[in-house]
């Protein structure tokens, strides 16, 4: 027997047939097979199934971001403008999304603290949909997930998950009541800073219905991009507890850093949320982490211009140590007000805690923190 060890790559826009009864089969779904890139692709398929089986899904669609991972998934599970309902501290991305082009569409958007059931059961009240985070951004609030979906359960809602930051190897929703469940595919399943994606995972009539309308949208992923997120999935399991551990120690020794006033971190020992994040988290918390620096923006820039081995950018979820300004990057659409009411201010620097030695990190940061 000889095969190929790593998948290939079918870098093809098109499949060629010589039967037109078998292109019409294929065409209908009676036999598998690809036709059209925009429609379907081997490596593309590779990374959807895989995902799903990781996620405990029936099904997945992968996507050409984790922006229109959510668009789609929204769409199928809400086909008419509905209310949804959403955290308070929503990612920016989403809430631009929403407000930029599904609330002109109709859409109303009902932001509540997820913490208090009682506003969350108001709220869910002739709601079409719950969207909820497993692991916010950028101050790392865990949402206690069994109570969203059983709220939301009782008044006949769907649950869509975003669930980035905790990946499948640390949290799998759809086992804790979700319906349905996104990946930005770009982070941690990737893994290395160099693909963008997403994927819609759950059942199979849902996942059906949003890849019909990413085919419609042309929201579809490329083959190279998926052979590089099915590369990355395979160390996926690896590299999480790894980053979780780093993380958790990172946080821990900036509590008593100079010039810092807070750290965020799920499983830090004294924080509000440290029971639920160790129930819905036991593997870990995952590799990120948020600070408040004293001094605002110009504390940002010393930190910035200090750090040795940790470099600014406004992504997350590769194997390097990196930092970013919410403020003027994943929530710079929000008004100084509305991150304020969030708790990110002018000192938020967000923290991905990357694969190096643990103690390097927290020498990097000990050094460009001290006076």
């Amino acid at each position: 027997m000889r095969g190929s060890l790593a998948p290939p790559i079918f870098q093809t826009s098109v499949w060629v047939y010589g039967e037109l009864e078998d292109y019409d089969a294929v065409a209908r779904g009676d036999r598998p097979g690809h036709l059209y890139g925009r429609n379907s692709n081997e490596n593309v398929a590779m990374l959807e199934t895989a995902l799903a089986e990781l996620e405990g899904a029936e099904a997945g669609v992968a996507t050409s971001s984790g922006m229109a991972a959510i668009l789609v998934a929204v769409r199928a599970l809400a086909p008419k403008p509905a209310p949804i309902v959403a955290p308070l501290d929503l990612y920016g991305g989403t809430l631009a999304l929403f407000r930029n082009e599904l609330e002109p569409a109709g859409y109303a958007l009902r932001l509540v603290d997820f913490d208090d059931q009682g506003a969350l059961r108001k709220a869910l009240v002739g709601a079409g949909l719950a969207l909820s985070e497993t692991i916010t951004n950028p101050l790392v609030r865990v949402a206690d997930l069994p109570v969203v979906t059983r709220l939301a359960a009782e008044l006949g809602v769907p649950v869509l998950v975003d669930n980035t930051f905790a990946t499948p190897i640390l949290c799998r929703p759809l086992e804790l009541g979700a319906t349905t469940v996104v990946h930005s595919v770009s982070k941690y399943i990737g893994g290395h800073s160099d693909l963008i994606a997403g994927v819609v995972l759950g059942s199979a009539a849902l996942t059906a219905d949003a890849r019909r309308r990413s085919v419609l949208l042309g929201t579809t992923l490329g083959p190279f991009e998926a052979w590089l997120a099915v590369r990355g999935l395979r160390t996926l399991a690896l590299r999480m507890p790894r980053h979780s551990a780093s993380a958790l120690q990172l946080a821990e020794s900036l509590r008593e850093a100079p010039g810092v006033n807070g750290v965020h971190y799920p499983t830090l020992s004294g924080v509000a949320q440290e029971e639920v994040s160790r129930r819905l988290l036991p593997d870990g918390a995952g590799g990120m982490l948020a600070i408040q620096l004293d001094g605002g923006r110009p504390a940002v820039q010393r930190l910035m211009e200090r750090l040795r081995m940790t470099t600014f950018a406004a992504s997350l979820g590769g194997v390097e140590t990196t930092i970013s300004h919410p403020e003027v990057t994943s929530h710079r659409a929000l008004s100084a007000a509305e991150r304020s009411a969030l708790g990110i201010g002018p000192g938020t620097v967000r923290v991905s805690v990357g694969l190096e030695e643990p103690e390097d990190i927290v020498e990097d940061f000990a050094q460009a923190l001290s006076p």
